[in-house]
């Protein structure tokens, strides 16, 4: 008789998923405020980020490489007229291209 010890052992875990590609973005420390140039200036990159050409970069993403949350790069996507995709589809999610 097999113990449950030598059955779990069997199984194999997922490899990990690859590290991300490193995204060329600003880290903003936890809590600090953009404005003016330097919020027009991340921003930028972020849009040019997230629409990397031959990459479908994910607002999450965005977050680990910059530091901040979802919904801080949500609000700069959509403040710079960014079109957003649909989850998991790659279509637009009913947003008029910039």
């Amino acid at each position: 008789m097999t113990s449950p010890r030598t059955r779990a052992a069997a199984v194999t875990t997922p490899s990990p998923k690859p590290p991300p590609e490193r995204l060329d973005l600003p880290v903003i420390e936890r809590g600090k405020k953009l404005t003016g140039a330097k919020r027009e200036k991340f921003a930028k990159k972020v849009v040019a980020a997230y629409r990397t050409p031959g990459r479908r970069v994910t607002i999450r993403e965005i977050c680990e490489a910059t530091g901040r949350s979802y919904g801080a790069i949500h609000f700069v996507l959509s403040e710079a007229g960014a079109t957003r995709r649909g989850p998991r589809n790659g279509g637009a999610a009913g947003q008029v291209e910039s």
